[in-house]
């Protein structure tokens, strides 16, 4: 591969050329700040004719940034859809081992672990701050809907039975456990 020619990403080549807004980069730039000077879309420069673009004037609430400001969001869907197809591969684990031992319980604690650390990469937030509470929730929620799927296809125990609470809170603790903030 030529190292002279730069690389293009997909999202890249489908915007078209000239320059783009700092805040939202879908849209077109029409002029500059006069504050900053930086490119700014025809609905920024409306909202604060002659104050300032949304950057400059610390404007990040979503309501401002408009419907690209979904960005919270965006990192909660990301982090569900990884703890989807991870809960589901470990409940296909866990049906293996349900009832078996000190096994019935680490392997829920492991489904936990794994939809935790999916979530919070998929996410792609800290572990501590601002959204990180959610995406534990997010793991928390699909961990216990991966054993509860490993209990359906067991078909020995009942989903709700009382001997499904202790894997069920292996599996949150996992979560817990992986995503907790790092002591500084």
């Amino acid at each position: 591969m030529d190292e002279r020619v730069p690389r293009v990403t997909s999202s890249e080549a489908s915007l078209p050329a000239g320059p783009r807004c700092a805040v939202h980069a879908v849209r077109p730039a029409v002029d500059t700040c006069p504050v900053c000077g930086r490119p700014r879309c025809a609905d920024d420069a409306q909202k604060a004719p002659g104050g300032g673009c949304q950057v400059c004037r610390g404007d990040q609430s979503p309501a401002a940034i408009g419907p690209e400001g979904g960005a919270e969001l965006e990192n909660y869907v990301r982090a569900a859809l990884a703890s989807t197809a991870v809960a589901l591969m470990g409940g296909v684990v866990a049906a293996q081992y349900v009832g078996a031992a000190v096994f019935a319980y680490l392997t829920p604690f492991v489904v936990g672990v794994i939809t935790g650390a999916a979530a919070q990469a998929a996410a792609g937030l800290p572990k501590a701050g601002s959204g990180a509470n959610g995406v534990r929730l997010i793991a928390a929620l699909y961990a216990v809907l991966g054993v509860a799927f490993g209990f359906v296809l067991e078909r020995s125990e009942g989903i709700l039975a009382t001997g499904s609470f202790l894997p069920y809170l292996a599996a949150v603790v996992g979560v817990i456990l992986w995503t907790l903030p790092p002591k500084r």
